[in-house]
């Protein structure tokens, strides 16, 4: 199965991409943050996945679409796509 995860980096897109790599799941991992993101590849390798590591940001509509081609490039046709990117929320600054 071939799966790609957005928001793949922490939280409930890590969570996801924990338990395809249990299955034995390849994954494509997307999110912005390249450490989170290496974590999320060591894991899926660990349960005898392949993982094609994506640091972008999902607001760049073309950089998903060139990801989606990689990953069928490297991985295969997709089965499943989720989609838990989550921005951070701005913060106020004091004047």
């Amino acid at each position: 199965m071939v799966v790609v995860v957005t928001g793949a980096s922490a939280g409930v897109g890590r969570a996801v991409v924990r338990a395809f790599a249990r299955q034995g799941a390849d994954v494509g991992l997307i999110a912005r943050g390249a450490d989170g993101l290496e974590g999320a590849r060591r894991e899926v390798e660990a349960g005898r996945g392949r993982a094609v590591v994506l640091p972008l940001d999902v607001a760049d509509a073309d950089a998903v679409e060139a990801a989606a081609d990689r990953v069928e490039r490297e991985l295969g046709p997709i089965d499943v796509w989720v989609n838990n990117a989550m921005g951070r929320r701005p913060t106020r600054s004091s004047a």
